[in-house]
């Protein structure tokens, strides 16, 4: 499968560059994905997916890098991409820009917030959220990351995973074909179950 990823901008001190988390790509390739960087200028949107042509799009999370203008751009990506009918996973920030998209909020939550930008709070990262819809129904373990999250859900998804203290950590519209989560599946930290169903369902949109 072709996967369409948004880029992060990312800032070295002297360069803004255009990347995307290195362990995507061998998360990906488990499930015989090939990633494409989706260009932030020098092609119309419509343009690159007429060109390239990909069986998927990933809305990639990177909160630390999802700037005001990669969250425009991915809005404005994210529209046309729902007009070309094509299956959409969303992760982290990218779920906060498709749930954006739809109408819905963000909230602040710092007990979600695990990474103080030098180490990593394992108490924090290590969570439980309950399906209850799309997935088997049971508690799964998943990882957090970051500081806000979904507050009100936008219109027309639906949440099939919910956390311990209510926050809605992962959607879903069948018609449009999306799926988001809150969480990292190519990080540590989330059952391998849980990952396996998100994938497949998503692969089969």
């Amino acid at each position: 499968m072709k996967i369409a990823m948004t880029p992060r901008f990312f800032e070295n001190g002297h360069d803004q560059l255009l990347a995307i988390e290195r362990k995507y790509y061998p998360f990906f390739e488990k499930f015989d994905c090939r990633i494409n960087l989706v260009p932030f200028s020098g092609i119309s949107m419509n343009q690159y997916l007429e060109k390239e042509k990909p069986d998927a799009v990933v809305f990639a999370g990177g909160y630390r890098l999802y700037t005001k203008e990669i969250s425009e751009f991915e809005k404005q990506f994210l529209q046309e991409v729902l007009k070309k009918k094509l299956p959409i996973l969303a992760i982290c920030c990218g779920m906060w820009t498709v749930n954006g998209y739809f109408g819905g909020s963000l909230k602040f939550t710092d007990n979600h917030q695990c990474f103080d930008g030098a180490k990593i709070d394992i108490k924090k990262m290590i969570h439980y959220v309950e399906a209850i819809d799309l997935v088997n129904k049971k508690n799964y373990k998943v990882n957090s990351f970051h500081a806000k999250s979904c507050d009100k859900i936008g219109d027309e998804l639906k949440p099939f995973l919910i956390s311990e203290d209510g926050i809605v950590e992962g959607f879903y519209n069948i018609e449009k074909k999306i799926v988001g989560v809150q969480f990292h599946m190519e990080n540590k930290g989330v059952s391998e179950d849980l990952t396996d169903q998100i994938m497949n369902k998503f692969m089969n949109l």
